[in-house]
């Protein structure tokens, strides 16, 4: 039985089948329990990527008597929020605990989210509908750089920040001062055109974001980044580039996700020219 529950502050406290469950805003000091959820659902998620985004945003966990249950983040851009995160333990399937998380979240304004088949169906509940989607794709590329792209630094901040949220519809020059400090774990390339970073993740890198006046630019892009980078991982919805890595010995995995949205007919900005996002937690 899911007792409604009473808000105090960033605390509330209801019960979910007969446990008292709390939901409160989630620090760093926490992001060691969500690894462990992040282990036990198979995600690629690492510490400084959970750090990074609960600088950027509230994130919401729920807890019982035994740890952390679940997870939720929000990343609020001014256009829309980017919620991430999605998270219940095996332990705590079949609660609530996940609806009950997505409910404190959803009275913001328009939302929009990256779906796992897993996830889609009780997003479709929530509101949610489809407006895209992504094919992950992984490997190691064996060609070469072709030099279209030079090193961003901090200087370039401003420029990059209009140009994502010109594409990506997100203003978050936050999210691009972040990316380019010198101490940052991305790498950041551009061209006169477009943008494309990395980041590690357990495997090896991620490309995102990629953004590009075209696919065959946004190809030359990623050969830039990817040519002995290791393992590569790129989440793309482009059709010409996703062959592009697959001409390169890429695979499939993971099934790819859903991009959702609720309270808006779609996802703001220039998507043509958004080959890769910033990252599926983030849009």
């Amino acid at each position: 039985m899911l007792v409604r529950p009473k808000i105090s502050g960033y605390r509330i406290a209801h019960r979910v089948c007969s446990a008292v469950v709390e939901i409160r805003r989630l620090t760093v000091a926490d992001v060691p329990d969500c690894m462990k959820l992040i282990t036990d659902r198979g995600w690629a998620w690492t510490p400084e990527q959970w750090e990074m985004m609960l600088a950027l945003g509230p994130g919401w966990g729920a807890f019982d008597a035994t740890g952390l249950l679940g997870t939720a983040l929000t990343t609020p851009y001014p256009q829309m929020q980017a919620i991430s995160g999605v998270l219940v333990g095996s332990w705590a399937g079949r609660r609530g605990i996940g609806t009950e998380l997505m409910a404190g979240i959803l009275d913001i304004g328009p939302s929009t989210l990256y779906a796992t088949a897993m996830g889609e169906p009780l997003y479709v509940r929530l509101g949610f509908h489809p407006v895209g989607a992504t094919t992950e794709l992984q490997g190691v590329f064996t060609g070469g750089t072709t030099g279209v792209t030079r090193p961003a630094g901090p200087a370039d901040m401003s420029e990059l920040a209009e140009l994502d949220r010109e594409v990506s519809g997100f203003s978050r020059s936050v999210l691009w001062e972040r990316l380019l400090d010198p101490a940052s774990p991305y790498r950041v390339l551009r061209s006169d055109a477009g943008v494309v970073a990395t980041r590690p993740n357990p495997a090896g890198v991620t490309v995102g974001p990629l953004i590009a006046p075209t696919a065959a630019v946004a190809c030359e892009m990623i050969a830039d980044v990817a040519a002995g980078a290791g393992r590569v991982r790129v989440d793309t919805g482009d059709a010409d580039v996703a062959a592009f890595l697959r001409e390169q010995g890429f695979e499939v995995g993971g099934g790819g996700c859903t991009v959702m949205v609720r309270g808006a007919d779609d996802v703001p900005g220039d998507r043509s020219r958004y080959f890769a996002p910033a990252s599926l937690a983030l849009g």
